[in-house]
């Protein structure tokens, strides 16, 4: 799938997400929860994503994906896995971004328990798929887009018709990137920013270099 397709179809699950969520039909005055889960989250990934990116480039190689490493007995990386990141310091940045974007509207919905369970469903469940389409990997994508598909299901489901367009539009792109083999935790590239490619893409199916370099690749 064509790199910039990929990027598209990203952008269009998570904002149909937003969308489902902005236009939903919520009780009035109904009080708005405090994030909790989604700020502990971000703080979780960020410092130990922060220290492998800065002094701990091995910390990648001893947390990620890695389903002979988990055979042997490493349960701890269907976690770890998600508290890395393999997309350098551009995809560190953009998977907090999105954590925080998409998981205050989701914890908003489903309350804090709801979503410590939607988010380690899915961010596990996705290191398994993840072993099919790509062995070796890591980041806490997969966990945002379990939080965006809560929300274009919750969206479909409901009676308001703009949420419904907008859940269907975004499960439609689910499926794309599916069939693709696009969807974060297999096949998903790693984009990072080179001073002399403006984008650099890695292709689905291919590790990400230890410890998260930026360098582009030979050639």
């Amino acid at each position: 799938m064509p790199p910039v397709l990929l990027i598209v179809l990203y952008l269009i699950v998570l904002c149909s997400a937003s969308v489902a969520w902005q236009f939903r039909r919520a009780p009035r005055r109904q009080p708005v929860p405090r994030p909790w889960a989604t700020l502990v989250a971000v703080v979780v990934v960020a410092v130990p994503s922060l220290v492998q990116l800065s002094v701990a480039p091995g910390l990648l190689a001893a947390w990620e994906r890695d389903p002979g490493a988990t055979a042997q007995g490493q349960a701890w990386r269907l976690v770890t896995a998600l508290l890395v990141q393999d997309g350098g310091w551009t995809g560190t940045v953009f998977n907090l971004a999105i954590l925080l974007w998409i998981g205050v509207m989701a914890e908003s919905t489903w309350g804090s328990r709801r979503w410590v369970v939607i988010g380690l469903c899915s961010g596990i469940g996705a290191q398994w798929w993840g072993w099919l389409v790509q062995p070796v990997g890591a980041g806490n994508s997969v966990v945002v887009f379990g939080l965006a598909a809560s929300l274009l299901v919750l969206g479909v489901a409901g009676p308001a018709r703009v949420p419904r367009v907008a859940g269907a539009v975004g499960l439609l792109a689910v499926v794309v990137l599916l069939v693709g083999g696009g969807l974060p935790g297999g096949g998903v590239p790693s984009v990072r920013w080179s001073p002399s490619h403006c984008w650099c893409v890695r292709e689905p199916g291919r590790s990400a270099p230890r410890g998260g370099s930026d360098r582009p690749p030979p050639g």
